[in-house]
């Protein structure tokens, strides 16, 4: 490849990145106003009616490779090139769906290891860095079941139906 097509590629790639950022920013605050114009019928957090409702968002993150940094409700946190961003990115692959302990060892360790107490470590270190990072819910929506793990993003029925995805 030339490389003037190889830098015009890059300068395309560059670009369609920032597209994509600019696109999630955009939805969250229609997502934020949304929001606060359902807030405005009763109390914050609560429906007209009275009842609660789940105010935890139930979008996808955005993880962006090039700057090894993942986007949540307008906030950018850089995990850097670390285990913690390549779990984040599997599970989020995956959302909605437990993934095994040897799945995310395949995937994440390279087969270098086979000990789940190391997936719990490395589960443990991503909920702690995305909560001082000021994304506590997307830490929240990382759960683990007997071995397997997931993104829940549907906060919905936890551990009710139970579906482990392959690599």
């Amino acid at each position: 490849m030339a490389i003037d097509q190889e830098r015009r590629l890059e300068a395309l790639c560059r670009q369609l990145n920032e597209i994509i950022m600019g696109a999630a920013l955009c939805a969250t605050e229609i997502a934020s106003i949304v929001n606060s114009m359902h807030d405005r019928g009763g109390t914050a957090g609560a429906t007209p009616n009275g009842k609660c409702r789940d105010r935890r968002p139930t979008g996808r993150p955005l993880l962006d490779e090039s700057t090894l940094s993942v986007m949540w409700n307008g906030n950018m946190l850089h995990l850097g090139h670390t285990q913690g961003f390549w779990l984040l990115a599997r599970l989020a692959r995956s959302a909605n769906q437990y993934v095994t302990y040897l799945d995310l060892i395949a995937d994440i360790w390279d087969n270098d290891l086979t000990d789940p107490a190391a997936v719990r470590s490395g589960v443990r270190r991503l909920r702690l860095k995305l909560r001082r990072g000021g994304m506590r819910d997307l830490a929240d929506a990382i759960v683990g079941h007997h071995g397997r793990y997931m993104l829940d993003l549907g906060f919905s029925s936890r551990h009710t139906e139970v579906t482990a995805s392959a690599h």
